[in-house]
């Protein structure tokens, strides 16, 4: 009676217990597994979505996401929208899910691969399209550029410290091959996909990666991508779709001659769509606009289809410049768009709003502290 009370389980500090003989060499038996069981009277969480398109709500948080394409093939723009999205609320179709819950995120966008230049002109496209000075530094946008560092072990430490210093809720890290020095070694690779996966749940956070395809074929190139592949939640894939290179049949007069198409190719959650997106030259370091697709109408659902010249998008913002009282919400710009052009349906007129606010003719009210309400500034003819 006095050893069972001195030792709860019959298996600890028992002298008389001998080693097992099975697989002994894995050294397995001193291992002290109690904290990695399972503890049944912890509540279920459900999902926490970052991001949504529609009714499909994809980017948990504590997981990992792809970004994926061809060198050159529009990735970045991609993730220049994303970015928007948690920071501003929306950008095209995509929204921002988790206002309630962390209505301040912080987005740490990590650079392994651009020039400080391409790198400003990032950091300059995220900023106007959410509203922010692009001159002034911001705790909810940082970003750290690693180009410069030459280990991949080096630049695998300096993100872990810009993270903890940071704490921020979304990360982008372009890209994933800078951190390995053999993206088809699997004994270097394998570590590196378990301690992102780490990273994102030590953090609470949601880790996006660029992953490139192999030249050749649609793959995630390496042992690199078929290992991340098995591992992040959601993979989507960006293609860049020249109109002059197609056959005359296959070309669509109601696109712009070049133009984007981003394809969910892995869900773990409800399917998401393709959409398409071209981009445009404000700025001088150009800005990705969602582009509507022809949908059947229903109601306040769907679009004309019809691709929207900016011009056609200037004359608009003429026509509705003196009926509205200034600053006016999000919604009292629609009602007049729907005025001035006969549009009923949300979605164009979301991104007529979204063409000019990217132009800079739309600008975001700081005084009022959130999106939803615009003052306007026309150059003149």
């Amino acid at each position: 009676m006095e050893e069972q009370s001195t030792y709860n389980n019959p298996l600890e500090k028992r002298e008389s217990i001998v080693t097992p003989e099975f697989l002994k060499e894995d050294k397995w038996f001193e291992v002290q597994v109690d904290g990695c069981f399972l503890d049944f009277a912890e509540p279920y969480r459900p999902p926490r979505f970052t991001l949504r398109r529609g009714d499909a709500a994809f980017a948990n948080v504590g997981d990992l996401h792809i970004i994926s394409g061809k060198p050159g093939n529009g990735k970045t723009g991609l993730m220049s929208m994303l970015i928007t999205s948690i920071l501003s609320g929306k950008c095209g179709n995509t929204e921002y899910a988790l206002s309630a819950e962390r209505p301040q995120p912080v987005v740490l966008y990590i650079d392994t691969e651009q020039s400080k230049d391409d790198t400003i002109a990032f950091k300059n496209r995220v900023c106007t399209m959410s509203g922010m000075n692009y001159s002034q530094p911001t705790r909810a946008f940082q970003i750290l550029r690693l180009r410069d560092v030459e280990s991949e072990v080096d630049r695998w430490r300096y993100i872990l410290k810009a993270i903890y210093q940071v704490r921020p809720t979304d990360i982008f890290l372009d890209g994933m091959l800078d951190l390995v020095k053999d993206y088809n070694d699997q004994v270097e690779c394998q570590p590196v996909i378990r301690k992102c996966m780490m990273l994102a749940t030590e953090y609470d956070a949601s880790l996006w990666m660029v992953l490139h395809e192999n030249p050749l074929v649609s793959k995630l190139v390496g042992t690199l991508g078929s290992i991340a592949q098995r591992k992040v939640s959601e993979i989507f894939n960006v293609i860049k779709v020249k109109q002059c290179d197609q056959k005359p049949n296959e070309q669509d007069p109601s696109l712009p001659p070049i133009y984007f198409v981003v394809d969910q190719v892995k869900a773990r959650g409800k399917d998401i769509g393709k959409w398409l997106y071209e981009f445009t030259n404000e700025g001088g370091w150009g800005m990705p606009i969602e582009i509507e697709r022809e949908q059947k109408e229903s109601g306040d659902t769907g679009s004309t289809g019809k691709f929207i010249p900016i011009e056609q998008v200037e004359q608009f913002m003429r026509e509705i410049e003196a009926n509205i009282e200034w600053p006016a919400t999000n919604t009292q710009i629609e009602d007049a768009l729907a005025s001035v052009s006969g549009i009923t349906n949300h979605p164009t007129r979301y991104e007529i709003i979204t063409r000019a606010r990217n132009r800079n003719w739309l600008k975001l009210d700081h005084k009022e502290g959130k999106l939803g309400f615009w003052n306007i500034e026309l150059d003149p003819f």
